[in-house]
Formats: structure tokens, sequence, C-alpha cells
């Protein structure tokens, strides 16, 4: 199968003491939106950089369509449009200049040019402003028109990092519908985000990173209904001590458990009988329950959890 996307043990350390990267091998399909998220540092951007020529890893290889990027580094970005960590934009030009000078670039004919700017101003809805300057618009026509930008080449693959960064919940809902556009398209999405209820939202496939390393992989319903993993929240009549804190935690059923001040959320199997069972041992044991809610374990669950067992495993 040819991949849009694969890597193969990339490797990149920046100095003798910090290893960004450390033997990342992904095997993204044609056509799928991938989330790519993990906590600060993980190596998310390091990876992005690579597949899109920014810099070389010190060992390892990334394809794109098939093609070696550090071999063919031009034929191979040819496939690819991407926005990196916020790129700024030119205030002083209009959307119409910022686009054909990009175009040219691209090498682009001068009715290629044109027809493309007409197409994707329409697709991120900044038609009603091809001649304005870039410096009045707002974060979130900016960030569209960075968008436009990277797809003016009718690309096959778009790498988008951090694309909702600083944006309003107007512009989320609009950057959200666009990659929804792009997924129905047919194009293949690769994102990194610490938002996990946009990644939920977007996303075919999830592949969780930490320390540079690829800890866990799967679909959103594989996530969603694949594992047996649930969370109980717990309001207690007073902020619990560190005793009863790690009361909780000796509970044979809990796997982990997050408290702040009176309030606690503890992860389990997902099993009904189990969350009975826990309930019977927070009273048999004087827990003060003010209310006791079950419910289902999201990604942002499934997060805490993987990352939880990473750390513990280390």
């Amino acid at each position: 199968m040819e991949y849009a996307i694969r890597t193969e043990n990339l490797v990149k350390k920046y100095g003798n003491d910090f290893t960004a990267l450390d033997g990342v091998s992904l095997q993204i399909r044609k056509g799928e939106v991938v989330g790519y998220v993990g906590p600060n540092g993980a190596g998310k951007t390091t990876t992005i950089k690579i597949l899109t020529g920014l810099i070389k890893p010190n060992s390892g290889r990334a394809y794109v369509n098939g093609i070696d990027v550090a071999a063919s580094p031009r034929e191979a970005l040819r496939t690819i449009g991407a926005l990196i960590e916020v790129p700024g934009v030119y205030d002083y030009l209009t959307p119409r200049e910022m686009l054909t000078y990009f175009g040219r670039v691209y090498r682009m004919s001068g009715d290629e040019i044109d027809r493309r700017i007409k197409e994707t101003l329409e697709l991120v809805k900044l038609s009603d402003w091809e001649q304005k300057k870039i410096g009045t618009f707002s974060t979130g026509m900016q960030r569209r028109l960075t968008i436009a930008k990277a797809i003016l080449h009718k690309p096959d693959n778009l790498i988008l990092d951090e694309p909702v960064l600083g944006l309003d919940p107007q512009g989320i809902r609009d950057v959200r519908e666009l990659i929804r556009q792009f997924r129905n398209g047919g194009m293949t999405v690769f994102l990194s985000s610490h938002l996990l209820g946009e990644v939920a939202e977007v996303c075919n496939t999830v592949i969780f990173l930490n320390k540079g390393k690829v800890i866990s992989s799967d679909s959103i319903e594989g996530i969603s209904h694949g594992l047996e993993r649930g969370v109980v929240d717990v309001k207690f009549l007073k902020s619990l001590s560190q005793e009863e804190i790690e009361k909780l935690r000796a509970i044979e059923l809990v796997r982990s458990v997050d408290v702040k001040d009176a309030a606690a959320r503890l992860h389990y199997d997902g099993k009904p009988a189990s969350s009975v069972q826990i309930l019977k041992r927070l009273v048999s044991s004087n827990f003060e329950v003010v209310s006791y809610n079950v419910e289902s374990a999201g990604l942002e669950d499934y997060y805490v959890s993987v990352m939880g067992e990473e750390k513990g495993a280390n």
C-alpha cells in the first residue's frame, strides 16, 4: 500500500542533551484526517518540520506520496500544503497580492493563479476581502487566509501545526468546517493540536506522542467504543485530605484519580458493575458523597490515561 505520509524510525537530536524524536514511525493512508497529539515538547512540530523539508533528521526517513523528502524535497513539496507555527502574514498586502506572489513561487501560470485565488478565497469565505489590506483582518480571517495559501496549488496532503491556536470560538468553528470540507474532498490532512475536542470533531485517527515516541494510535471509533474505559465524577461534602485521596486511589477498581478540592474524577474500566462497586466502596469507607455522575470516557480521558501509563513506565 502506498501511504500519503510515512516515516521510518525518525530520530532528531538537538545538541547532545535533547532528543526531540526517538524512532518515530508513522503510516497515514490517503484521504485520512489524522490528529497528532501530545504535550508541549513531545516532538510534534519537529515531525512536521521534517515532513515539510525545513529540517533533516539525524536518522530515519520521511516519505510523502512515496517520495523521500530529504532526497527529493522539491518533488515531495509539490504534493504538500502546510501551515506551521502560525506564520505571519504581510499586513501591507491584499489577499490577491499575497496569493499571486505564492502562486508564482509554485510556478503556476497566470490564468491558473487567477482561477485558484477565486476558488480558495471562496472556500475560506474571504471573497469579499480580496482587495482589502490583510492588516485589517481579524486573527481568524488571517488564519483562513494562510490556509488558502496552503491549498493554492491543490496539494494532495495538508499539514497543519496547531491550526486553531489563538482563535476565538467563531474562528475555531470556521477552521473546523474547512477541515471537514477537505476530508470530504478526499484530501489527506495531518494536524497537530493540543485541543482534544477539536481533534475528536474532525479526525478519523489519532496518534499520541510523548517524549519523542509514539505511545498509542487508534481510530476515534476505536477509542470511543473499542476500549472499556469510563469515568465517574464525584462531589464530596468537603475538600479531601491527603489521607482520603490515598484511600480513593486504593480502591481496587479505580485506575487513576484526579482531585480538585471537594471533587474527584475516578477512571475505571467502564463496566456498569464496576461503577456500582466503586460507589459501595465510597459509602462503606465513610466518604460523604454529595453527587455521583457516571460518564463514558472520551478522547481527553483516553489521553490522560495513556500519558499517565507512559509516565509510570519511565
